[in-house]
């Protein structure tokens, strides 16, 4: 009976990919980062147990040897997955920002914007009322890396200069200086949005 049984549900078991499996995945000669990191992304979202330094160490050593941003690791020890995919980034950040948000030195505004800066504070509703977020696998800025492609996250509204003032820090999300993407509450409302209409559900911490 228990032979039976087994052979009738095998079929209907899902398989799981084994942990190693996002090794397979290398930086094509050519291949630019962005592309790498998605291809990475694709697959190690279908593996179940491996562990973030894990993930980290894979997706280091699948980049091509050679390449800008290998010899940029070289030496370092990034402390998370995350935190190499920010480092990639990085790269095209400049390129990134739109014009409007760059900080001109010398234009005569710049201390009648600094003064007004000073002055400014945030309107009474800035602050959203604080919700009860459902309970991630993974963070905020990991999720939209692998699914930002998948049209479904909506554009956000522009950062005002207020908001985009630390140039110190990048988000994907908005594609502006001002705060990390880990860190945006914009993005953070709309993935509980995009959960609450049955997207993303992958990603649900069910432990929890």
């Amino acid at each position: 009976m228990k032979t039976l049984f087994l052979t009738q549900f095998q079929a209907a078991v899902k398989y799981t990919p084994p942990v190693t499996t996002p090794a397979n995945v290398k930086q094509k000669e050519g291949e630019n980062l962005t592309s790498y990191f998605k291809r990475f992304n694709a697959e190690s979202t279908l593996v179940r147990g491996a562990t973030d330094q894990t993930l980290k160490i894979l997706l280091i050593a699948g980049l091509r040897v050679g390449t800008d941003f290998w010899k940029h690791l070289q030496g370092k020890d990034p402390v998370s997955l995350v935190d190499v995919l920010a480092q990639g980034r990085a790269k095209r950040r400049d390129r990134s920002v739109s014009p409007d948000y760059r900080w001109n030195a010398r234009s005569p505004n710049r201390v009648n914007t600094v003064n007004t800066r000073r002055e400014w504070s945030p309107p009474s509703n800035y602050e959203r009322r604080v919700r009860n977020y459902t309970p991630l696998t993974a963070s905020i800025d990991h999720i939209f890396e692998v699914n930002k492609d998948r049209g479904i996250f909506k554009k956000p509204d522009r950062l005002t200069s207020w908001q985009s003032r630390d140039k110190k820090k990048y988000c994907d999300y908005h594609e502006s200086t001002g705060h990390d993407t880990h860190e945006c509450r914009h993005l953070k409302d709309e993935i509980e949005e995009l959960i609450k209409a049955g997207y993303l559900g992958e990603w649900i911490d069910k432990v929890k």
